[in-house]
């Protein structure tokens, strides 16, 4: 975002932060419907389509974990820098675990340059960020337990 979009965002979220407080509870609005659905609507983009895949159906749904945030955690969000640290990893050996459809690739690609040596990234083949949650026959269980085996003395 630019400064002005992100000025404009930070003051309509400081704005509901105080509705939020009048209101004694902050606003949640869920990203995934009550009960689970059997197909994922057409008119859902990516990535949002590829949290559907998962959490809107029977695959991964639980009416406790319905999607999305309060609508304030965004400024949390905003102000999250997973990034600044990376290297302090080192020399602790570091394992990027990223399928090759992950709409969420472009973050690993990022930190896997960012991360000091010793580091490894390992792309799994026709996976999407959700494959890797349950998908038994992507997750690279092998690859895992040796990295474990290796580096957890």
């Amino acid at each position: 975002m630019g400064r002005e979009e992100l000025q404009a965002v930070k003051e309509r979220l400081s704005k509901q932060r105080w509705i939020d407080a009048e209101n004694g509870y902050p606003e949640y609005l869920p990203t995934f419907p009550e009960q689970p659905i059997n197909k994922v609507p057409e008119d859902i983009p990516e990535p949002g389509a590829e949290w559907f895949r998962f959490y809107a159906l029977k695959r991964g749904h639980h009416p406790s974990a319905r999607g999305g945030f309060t609508t304030t955690s965004e400024l949390a969000i905003m102000n999250f820098r997973p990034l600044d640290f990376i290297d302090e990893i080192s020399p602790r050996p570091i394992l990027f675990v990223v399928g090759d459809r992950a709409h969420s690739r472009f973050f690993s690609d990022v930190a896997y340059e960012r991360a000091l040596e010793p580091k490894e990234m390992l792309v799994v083949e026709d996976a999407e960020h959700i494959d890797l949650y349950d998908q038994r026959d992507r997750i690279p269980f092998d690859r895992l337990a040796d990295f474990f085996t290796v580096n957890m003395k």
